[in-house]
């Protein structure tokens, strides 16, 4: 049964004996191991994070600027800046090119916003032109009028003058008539 046991023991099994790898008495790697671990662990942490990954975040920075915007400089320019003093650059740059930006869309909309006024008023004048036109043409057609009303008046007033003459000669010729036929009979 102690053959079966040891068949399926991780250690390492020898002619003289088994050793134990986590037995302090047989193996002094897991005491070396964990002193190393406790007393140096944070300095380990200290130097992976400011050193190899501050080295790794410096050459990708590097990279980055130089494939990135700026194409005109060379290895040597980028390698003479840190990639803090290149971003630095980069962000001046950006807000210049910005503001560059900035006043040419101010100077757009301004040329565009008196494009716009101007033609508004153009569109005024030419409301108002004809405004006066469509006045004009309302007054003489008013005026038209006025006179076609008054040469109606004037021909009716014609003709009801020649009804009522024309009325009174009847009745004065019926009259007449009567008067004869009254003296015929007397």
């Amino acid at each position: 049964m102690v053959k079966k046991i040891k068949d399926k023991l991780p250690w390492p099994q020898y002619p003289w004996g088994v050793a134990e790898v986590e037995n302090g008495d047989h193996c002094d790697f897991t005491i070396l191991r964990d002193m190393l671990i406790r007393t140096h662990m944070q300095d380990l942490k200290d130097v992976t994070n400011n050193v190899h990954y501050e080295n790794y975040r410096s050459r990708k920075l590097a990279a980055v600027t130089y494939n990135g915007v700026d194409n005109n400089r060379t290895k040597a320019q980028l390698s003479t800046k840190s990639p803090l003093a290149q971003m630095e650059e980069e962000r001046r740059e950006h807000v210049a090119k910005m503001k560059k930006m900035e006043m040419e869309m101010e100077q757009v909309f301004e040329m565009k916003v008196k494009e716009k006024v101007q033609k508004l008023k153009d569109s005024e004048a030419e409301l108002q032109r004809r405004h006066e036109q469509m006045k004009k043409n309302l007054e003489a057609q008013h005026k038209e009028l006025e006179e076609k009303r008054r040469v109606f008046e004037d021909e009716r007033n014609k003709w009801e003058e020649l009804q009522r003459l024309e009325q009174q000669k009847l009745e004065a010729s019926r009259t007449l008539e009567k008067n004869k036929k009254k003296g015929k009979i007397f």
